[in-house]
């Protein structure tokens, strides 16, 4: 089928991002398609690419390459069976060089995950994390000292600090005050991120943390560490303080999430790519077995986006790429796909809620063949020209798994490379 444009790619998550790179690198004319932004806004900023495997262990995965090969031979479905280690590989290296160029490093390979705390004081397994937080490797012994704000409400470093304690951690607590904060009525790490930059307030920051240290040699504070994809606040506070800081990721809104977005949006538009944001997919038209044109809402009619080839990254059940209608059935949202879901309600759902092996309905998801290529319920796609990637492909649970971004980035990359050949 000719056309003028080459792909379109519905849904702005990591997965979709990813692709939309790929292609415009590749000088494909693609663009995306968006309701709103995905998971990159909500997320830790960080890669996780296998944290427990079986799900029902509690010892998190030491390292993930290893693993990973188990996990492709248990389950020839997953979808990281279908990228392979070596894809898996491929897709982060490439993000690692892409982040590094734009001044925000991820550091960590496929070897071993890094055990990084939560805003809760757990122990978080993860592959890649930015050099923002990667001082905060629990498996240093280093005292440390934990530093929240008054003002910034879901981050209580008193929790985050006993929980660790209680883990063999050595670690302690600081509230801080800061008064030109208590004019606003509601602070989000984005608005603190914004004060970060100037460098009074952060001579502030310093001006209390600093006789508190004691024997702290590391300091962790809430993720705020500035909007940009930058280390310019983490090195000022460093060479303030005289020890490393780390970010902790809380509750969304997610700065480090939204600087990994930030860096793959510059890498798109520099390539030519489009994203459209608020365009939200509705339907499509089809001829046969061919989608001819993807239709997003508008005020007065649908408008038509009329492509050779289409990619679904629309996320899954937790995304809302996928709805449960009342007779029982699951559909993917634009295309009214198949989802590969248990055919009776009861099924979704174990009868404890804390069930070790999760609960089926959110391994819900799209079954698609080698090429990606959604299934008809058989072995036939379908429709010829549609691809999907990311958390919307079934046979994964990726929440359990911690393989989230994992998943949307190695399946964004496969497809995007498959698709710009």
């Amino acid at each position: 089928m000719s056309t003028q444009n080459d792909v379109l790619v519905v849904g702005a998550g990591l997965a979709g991002l990813t692709a939309v790179w790929q292609l415009a690198a590749q000088q494909k004319k693609v663009r995306l398609v968006s309701k709103g932004w995905g998971a990159t806004h909500w997320h830790s900023g960080c890669i996780d690419v296998l944290g427990y495997y079986p799900v029902d262990d509690p010892e998190p995965v030491a390292s993930p390459g290893v693993t990973l090969a188990r996990l492709i031979a248990d389950q020839p479905q997953h979808p990281y069976a279908l990228v392979g280690v070596a894809g898996v590989e491929a897709a982060l290296t490439a993000f690692q060089t892409l982040c590094a160029e734009a001044g925000y490093p991820l550091h960590g390979s496929l070897d071993k995950n890094w055990l990084l705390p939560s805003a809760v004081g757990t122990f978080r397994p993860t592959c890649l994390a930015p050099e923002t937080m990667i001082a905060g490797d629990l498996r240093r012994d280093d005292p440390m000292l934990i530093v929240g704000i008054k003002q910034l409400v879901d981050f209580y470093p008193n929790i985050i600090a006993e929980n660790l304690v209680k883990q063999g951690q050595d670690a302690s607590h600081l509230m801080l005050d800061l008064p030109e904060l208590a004019q606003r009525n509601f602070n989000t790490p984005i608005i603190i991120g914004s004060k970060m930059e100037e460098a009074a307030f952060r001579a502030e920051l310093v001006r209390q943390i600093k006789p508190k240290l004691g024997a702290a040699k590391r300091v962790g504070l809430p993720a705020i560490l500035g909007r940009q994809p930058s280390l310019a606040i983490k090195n000022d506070l460093e060479a303030q303080l005289g020890v490393p800081v780390f970010e902790i990721p809380g509750l969304p809104p997610s700065l480090p999430g939204m600087r990994l977005h930030a860096i793959l949006m510059q890498a798109i538009e520099r390539a030519g790519g489009r994203v459209y944001h608020g365009l939200e997919g509705v339907g499509i038209e089809s001829e046969g077995r061919l989608v001819t044109a993807v239709l997003t809402e508008a005020a007065a009619r649908n408008k038509p986006h009329r492509f050779g080839k289409y990619v679904v990254a629309t996320g899954g059940i937790l995304g809302g790429g996928i709805v449960t209608r009342q007779d029982g059935t699951a559909r993917e949202l634009v295309f009214d796909l198949p989802v590969t879901l248990p055919n009776s309600r009861q099924d979704w759902f174990e009868q404890d809620f804390m069930d070790p092996q999760g609960h089926p309905v959110y391994r819900a998801g799209l079954k698609v063949d080698q090429q990606f290529q959604p299934l008809n319920g058989g072995s036939e796609p379908v429709y010829q020209n549609v691809y999907a990637a990311g958390t919307t492909l079934s046979h994964s649970e990726v929440i359990r798994e911690r393989s989230f971004e994992g998943v949307a980035l190695a399946t964004g990359f496969a497809v995007g490379n498959m698709l710009a050949k």
